[in-house]
């Protein structure tokens, strides 16, 4: 008795080893933009089966509600194929000067690896991958920065520069 029911127990763990090896593993990365004074934050969830949300931080910079969309199944392979070579190939960007009030950065964060800040300009072909397909990411997602409002509703005030005396 005590040998059918050990039988059974090693049966029934192997067969979950199998179905456990058996199942596609599915991976997930975040593209997060850090918002600035004038503009809101966003994370974006990316799953290499394609799925995805976008979430933006709100007024009082709490998370809100999340939006489901999906990504093309070859931009997700791409993107977890370029996040793979870059985290092994030590990508590169220059740095970059940002406006206090308007400038934000923008990261891929997977496995534990953060990439260099993606808003300032790639100097290799890892980071500028990297870039295009979080660009595609936030298109097939519609994902637009809100403008957080404060002093100028209707974006900041168009300067006129006036010639120098002469």
């Amino acid at each position: 008795m005590i040998r059918t029911a050990t039988f059974a127990v090693a049966m029934t763990m192997g067969l979950l080893a199998v179905c456990a090896a058996a199942a596609p593993s599915r991976d997930g990365a975040s593209i997060v933009d850090s918002g600035s004074t004038n503009t809101a934050g966003y994370t974006i969830d990316v799953w290499s089966d394609g799925s995805a949300s976008v979430t933006y931080q709100n007024r009082t910079n709490a998370a809100a509600s999340p939006k489901s969309f999906t990504v093309s199944p070859s931009l997700a392979a791409r993107f977890f194929a370029a996040l793979k070579a870059a985290r092994a190939g030590k990508p590169r960007v220059e740095p970059c000067m940002k406006s206090a009030s308007f400038g934000t950065s923008t990261h891929v964060r997977w496995h534990g690896w953060t990439s260099p800040d993606l808003d300032c300009p790639p100097s290799d072909k890892l980071t500028s991958a990297i870039v295009d397909d979080v660009n595609a990411i936030s298109a097939a997602g519609k994902v637009a920065v809100p403008v957080r409002g404060g002093m100028f509703p209707g974006g900041p005030p168009r300067v006129i520069v006036s010639p120098l005396p002469t």
